[in-house]
């Protein structure tokens, strides 16, 4: 695949299941839906609400690199007033499946606390599918 081919296909909402291979949540899974955009933004949102009913949400950039696609995104978590607790940076390296409905990647995470000191990180990698909702939308506008 080349690069505006990489570009073109990742463009949408992902379903992504997200396992933790390495660090604090090794052997855990998450559930999280990933939107490409066409000008190289990424947002993130977590399926799963945190204590305070929260449901995260992300945003950082992408880029395709040759046949490979990278990302970055932070994650700001709040207590139930709203003040910011805690920030999760995400990274991380994919390949989009040649027929354009699946990407696989693999990265890390590190989660800061509000004084900025890093609590811990961990390793993941990621599987994902076109979200069903995004396939109807993009070929309705002709994608």
């Amino acid at each position: 695949m080349t690069t505006a081919s990489i570009e073109n296909g990742l463009v949408g909402a992902w379903n992504a299941q997200v396992t933790f291979v390495e660090g604090a949540r090794e052997g855990e899974t998450e559930s999280v839906l990933l939107t490409f955009l066409a000008d190289g933004v990424v947002v993130h949102a977590d399926r799963i609400p945190v204590f305070n009913g929260q449901l995260p949400r992300g945003i950082g950039e992408w880029a395709g690199e040759s046949d490979r696609f990278s990302y970055w995104f932070n994650v700001v978590l709040n207590e139930p007033s709203g003040r910011p607790t805690h920030v999760v940076y995400v990274h991380g390296q994919g390949t989009l499946a040649a027929d354009g409905t699946k990407f696989t990647a693999s990265g890390g995470g590190e989660v800061y606390g509000s004084s900025g000191e890093l609590l811990f990180a961990n390793r993941a990698n990621v599987e994902a599918s076109r979200a069903p909702f995004m396939n109807r939308a993009r070929e309705s506008c002709g994608h």
